[in-house]
């Protein structure tokens, strides 16, 4: 007969499991309550059904019956959590494979002892150790990239694993063996578990970055095709400028003094505002520099540029515009969300010092900043869709041997691009 406890140990290990990867996931309104009411539940209906199926010998039922276990906790992964259904499933499947590691460590100890205490005492450090290797990796901050291609062998060699497990503990004769047998069946069985988790886990984060480096990929060739189009406005508002000097000397000959006036006046304000050339002997930054400026002028942000632009001749045209208009651009829209005009300042500084080209961006701001991996994320919508500026700043100075820094306390946010001069004399000499 089987006791009371051993009714429901096994849905409250599988719980157990799951709660182990929600620790890092978000998590949706009333998370508590969810959490509670489902596990009730649960308790409760592997209770009924372990009463009214403890009688009766191996099944076609049976195996259904713990295949249906892993729908269940699909499904409360999928109430508690603010995650896609794939999500839940992947998550779902990793925790039920913790748990059957921990379930087969805990059958090679009972074929030496019976104590309930060591054997909690095994889950509980099978537990910390996928906990450690795993669980805390899979979600990161809630965020789990999940595809059908590295869900479906995952769910499939665990399945297969599964079921075995209970035609051994079910007890037919052509799985019967002695000791040894059953300790090295079960060695290979958990050791599967693991294997499946740290291949699966190594394949999901190739894709993770892959994904990465698309988008950084994508975010480059579009900051490329924006260069060479503001490259042309530039141009065309330049030659613009020039045209309308020659009709301001033109206009100062109108007999009409007050039509003349008011028409100079106006034109001349054009020309002050498109006219204002920024010449820091980089054309690249010169075109981005002069966009953002006029950008500010428009919105009232006060703007202050110091750059020497030669010391950018060893750098890409694309990686020019990707790290400045990515490290303005952050900057503008921190600048736009303040409501006080005399903090809607950015100042942006690029010099050099010990032979080191140090980029700096510094600007107000009032949000709530998270920091993951040393780089402030968004706080609203999906953070798949976002945070690739950042990234691809780190990614361009590292790619230059480089790395960045960002600092942000007293309201003032610092981005700083450190990249040295020494390892790139050849490419100087090459470019100029």
């Amino acid at each position: 007969m089987m006791d009371q406890w051993e009714k429901i140990s096994y849905i409250v290990q599988l719980i157990a499991a799951c709660a182990l990867f929600m620790i890092h996931s978000r998590k949706r309104a009333n998370f508590v309550l969810r959490m509670v009411l489902c596990s009730g539940t649960l308790v409760l209906t592997s209770y009924g059904v372990n009463s009214i199926l403890e009688n009766q010998k191996f099944s076609v039922w049976i195996v259904l019956y713990w295949a249906a276990f892993l729908l269940v906790c699909v499904l409360l992964m999928y109430v508690c959590l603010d995650v896609s259904a794939l999500q839940a499933a992947y998550c779902a499947i990793c925790a039920c494979a913790m748990q059957h590691a921990a379930f087969d460590v805990s059958k090679i100890y009972l074929e030496f002892g019976n104590s309930r205490v060591v054997q909690a005492l095994v889950y509980a450090v099978v537990y910390a150790l996928f906990y450690y290797l795993f669980a805390r990796r899979i979600n990161g901050h809630g965020e789990s990239r999940v595809h059908l291609e590295t869900l479906f062998p995952l769910a499939t060699i665990i399945i297969i694993v599964w079921i075995l497990s209970v035609m051994e503990t079910s007890g037919l004769d052509w799985f019967r063996a002695e000791a040894g047998s059953r300790i090295f069946y079960r060695i290979l069985d958990g050791l599967c578990c693991f294997y499946v988790l740290w291949v699966q886990e190594n394949q999901r984060e190739k894709l993770m970055l892959k994904q990465e480096l698309d988008g950084i990929n994508t975010a480059w060739m579009l900051q490329k095709e924006q260069y060479v189009i503001k490259q042309e406005i530039i141009d065309s508002i330049n030659r613009k400028c020039h045209d309308l000097k020659h009709q301001l000397r033109a206009l100062r000959q109108m007999t009409n003094e007050e039509e003349k006036e008011a028409y100079f006046n106006e034109m001349e304000h054009d020309i002050m505002i498109y006219d204002t050339a920024v010449n820091t002997g980089n054309k690249a930054l010169d075109v981005i520099l002069m966009d953002k400026g006029l950008f500010c002028k428009n919105h009232d942000i006060q703007w202050t540029c110091m750059a020497d632009g030669s010391c950018l001749s060893f750098m890409r045209i694309e990686d020019i515009y990707a790290v400045f208009g990515n490290a303005l651009d952050n900057a503008i829209t921190a600048a736009m969300a303040i409501p006080e005009p005399q903090k809607r300042v950015i100042s942006l500084k690029m010099i050099t010092q010990n032979n080191i080209l140090v980029i700096q961006v510094q600007n107000y701001y009032e949000t709530l900043l998270h920091f993951e991996q040393g780089l402030p994320v968004t706080t609203k919508g999906s953070r798949q869709e976002h945070g690739y500026g950042m990234k691809s700043i780190r990614h361009i100075a590292e790619k230059y041997g480089g790395t960045i820094t960002v600092d942000a306390k007293d309201e003032i946010f610092t981005l700083q691009v450190l990249i040295p001069l020494e390892m790139h004399g050849s490419r100087i000499s090459f470019h100029k």
